[in-house]
């Protein structure tokens, strides 16, 4: 019988309201920053609370090509991000890697629901025909995620995704310590 593995975490990427990489992010936990601001991403003045913690400043272009931004849902192109800068840091495409020994496992409570939002109100708005971009479920399904991960970077181990609302993200990293404690694949991408 083959004895458990141990698992280390080798790298680590953010985008978060507090900032768009790692470092960004722990510099404003360390310094007590809020990433708290007025609602930017949508019209908040029927609400009773016109605040959230949204990233700022983001602009998709910064991350991806013209028309590869549009077919991701934006929790999709977050997901990207982390991972492209968490696979930098922990160098997983320099040397020898086996891409199918490298999974995807990650989180999402519901995964690209402003897709579903605008996919309904362009229905609503229209003529009643039902017309939806071929792209819409694509963007919307929570799997785009590590989906989007895997094909990116060529990775053919375990791929999918943890839905279990605000613990979605906890139970991916800790499939993914599983997958690899089990020797079920060497690396795993979480988040």
């Amino acid at each position: 019988m083959s004895s458990i593995r141990r698992v280390v975490v080798t790298g680590i990427g953010a985008i978060t309201p507090l900032g768009s990489t790692a470092p960004a992010y722990w510099e404003g936990l360390k310094n007590g920053v809020s990433g708290a601001a007025p609602i930017t991403r949508f019209d908040a003045t029927k609400f009773k609370t016109r605040f959230a913690c949204e990233v700022k400043n983001y602009n998709p272009l910064d991350y991806f090509e013209r028309k590869q931004g549009p077919k991701m849902d934006l929790f999709t192109q977050f997901a990207v991000i982390a991972s492209d800068e968490a696979i930098a840091d922990a160098g997983l495409l320099t040397g020898g890697v086996n891409k199918d020994r490298v999974g995807v496992i990650w989180g999402s409570g519901i995964g690209g629901l402003k897709s579903l939002q605008e996919e309904c109100f362009q229905f609503e708005r229209g003529d009643g025909t039902p017309r939806y971009s071929p792209f819409f479920i694509p963007r919307m399904i929570a799997d785009s995620s590590s989906g989007n991960i895997s094909i990116k970077n060529g990775f053919r181990g375990p791929n999918y995704v943890t839905t279990s609302a605000c613990a979605s993200s906890n139970d991916a990293i800790i499939a993914a310590f599983n997958n690899i404690r089990l020797g079920l694949a060497d690396a795993i991408v979480t988040g």
